[in-house]
């Protein structure tokens, strides 16, 4: 019996474990094999039941854990379809944070994304490798995405209103600037029309006077009326800080003052120019270098243009409205004078520290560059000292003829410029020592400006005459006539240049005197001279 009870209990054991695993067909066997030798024992019920209530227990619980799970698993999605899952806030239909696709077809935000590629060319998902220009749009119904595209829109139209309110703003004060200093010159020009009306208005009356006693006027016993004086305002004081400044041109369409002088910056040595407006007083110069390397020597302007040469062996053309570079030539010695061709501008010449004069031709340069490594011409002066002075003279009713006015310290001439042909050389007679060579046009005049030496420094005025030759290659010589000297200052302590000035129909001879009160550069009037028209 006790063997009998265990036989049962084994039995039962086994009915309720072919129930638990009941998919199992090697157990199902064992099931029958089992049921078929134990015939006369009946299977226990409690036992049965049991297991058929714990096998409907875990039906019921896997049943709910399926659901869990079919729920978590349907959140994941919803969450997957509404959110990046790199930064995990939502899409956006349009800008930076809309969707996108990789090539492995997971979904992320366009700059979450971009922004992962930059560290790790893999896909956060799965790891496959993922490249940037594989990014594609989507464009799909079923995906929950944040609608911004209102909002980029306006945020977009509102940027290109400020750049449009910007712009304008910027042309407006562009506008103000120009239209201030239009309003400065059409007073100045109102003022000097009323200075001329006075002024035709007083000539009417001396024209009939000197009508009636030309004759007598001529005469040498005549009584000449001395010259009127002189009241000279000063009107500002610049201020050059720096020094070095040893060159001066004034640009009257613009009302610039141009000084030569070296720059203030340490890190970019070299020299310019410092353009002073004179219609505002100079109270803001603007300094633009000319990268020369050397102090300069001489500057020249016409039109828009500059021509600046320095002891760097170079002569160099700026457009100082626009602040450009045109041209760079590079001469064969350092360089003391230059000028321009007035009748053809593409002509520029270089007086050089050996007694020559370099001819460069604009035309000359090629293509793309900007520099002139040689001259069209070479004009010797047969001299060994600086071309300390040129100037290009136009033909005009008292000078027959165009040509290079050229000074040195030891010996000038005049170089005849024969169109389409070679220079002719004329000899002037000038005495050493020579600083300066200026001819006024007007009247006809040539000012020589001479250094002291055992002597104080004097400037002659002369007139420039021209006579035909007959028979003779040369169409004509030049002569000069001296009409006066004056008497200058016998203290010299750098060259300087003399000018013929005309101020209110009267000419004036305007020289440097270094000997006034100790200060160098001190230009003073010495005398006025009557016009020879």
């Amino acid at each position: 019996m006790i063997n009998t009870d265990d036989d049962s209990n084994r039995n039962v054991r086994e009915v309720i474990t072919l129930d638990i695993s009941n998919n199992d067909e090697s157990n199902n066997r064992q099931r029958r094999s089992s049921s078929t030798s134990s015939q006369d024992i009946e299977p226990l019920p409690r036992p049965i039941i049991a297991s058929n209530k714990r096998k409907k227990t875990k039906s019921n619980n896997s049943d709910e854990d399926n659901n869990n799970k079919e729920d978590l698993t349907r959140t994941i999605i919803q969450n997957d379809a509404e959110v990046c899952p790199i930064c995990l806030e939502e899409w956006t239909n349009s800008g930076q944070h809309r969707l996108v696709a990789t090539e492995c077809g997971h979904l992320f935000g366009k700059i979450c994304i971009e922004k992962w590629l930059r560290t790790s060319p893999k896909c956060p998902q799965c790891q496959s490798t993922v490249k940037k220009k594989d990014l594609r749009r989507i464009y799909c119904r079923a995906l929950h995405v944040l609608d911004t595209s209102e909002r980029d829109n306006a945020i977009r139209e509102r940027d290109l209103e400020k750049k449009a309110r910007k712009k304008i703003a910027y042309e407006k004060a562009e506008l103000q600037l120009a239209y201030d200093i239009l309003k400065d010159q059409l007073k100045r020009l109102q003022n000097e029309h009323d200075k001329l009306l006075k002024l035709s208005h007083g000539l009417t009356n001396v024209n009939e006077a000197i009508d009636d006693s030309s004759r007598s006027c001529l005469e040498p016993t005549t009584n000449l009326v001395p010259p009127p004086s002189i009241n000279i305002r000063l009107e500002a004081v610049i201020k050059i800080p720096e020094g070095m400044c040893r060159v001066l041109a004034y640009a009257p369409s613009h009302q610039w003052l141009f000084v030569s002088q070296p720059t203030n910056n340490s890190l970019y040595p070299g020299f310019g120019i410092k353009k002073i407006s004179l219609i505002d007083g100079g109270r803001a110069p603007e300094y633009t270098t000319l990268r020369h390397t050397k102090p300069i020597r001489d500057i020249q302007l016409h039109g828009d243009l500059l021509l600046s040469c320095a002891w760097d062996k170079t002569m160099r053309i700026f457009d100082y409205t626009r602040n450009t570079f045109n041209l760079l030539c590079e001469c064969a010695s350092q360089v003391w004078s230059c000028t321009w061709n007035l009748d053809d501008p593409n002509i520029i010449y270089a007086g050089l520290n050996s007694g020559r004069v370099q001819v460069f031709d604009r035309r000359q340069i090629q293509t793309g560059e900007t520099t002139l490594s040689s001259s069209i011409e070479t004009l010797s002066l047969s001299t060994t000292s600086p071309i300390v002075s040129l100037q290009y003279i136009q033909r005009n009713s008292n000078f027959q003829s165009s040509g290079l006015l050229v000074g040195s310290n030891d010996k000038s001439g005049f170089y005849e410029h024969i169109p389409n042909s070679e220079y002719r050389y004329h000899a002037l007679p000038i005495d050493k020592n020579l600083s300066s060579l200026h001819y006024d046009s007007i009247t006809n005049r040539l000012l020589a400006s001479f250094r002291p030496q055992s002597s104080p420094a004097r400037h002659e005025l002369y007139e420039l005459i021209t006579r035909p030759i007959e028979n003779s290659e040369q169409s004509f010589i030049v002569s000069l006539q001296l009409i006066q000297t004056f008497i200058g200052s016998s203290i010299n302590i750098i060259l300087s240049r003399s000018k013929i000035l005309h101020k209110n129909f009267e000419t004036y001879i305007v020289a440097s005197d270094n000997g006034s009160h100790g200060v160098s550069n001190q230009y003073k009037i010495l005398i006025p001279h009557r016009n020879y028209m």
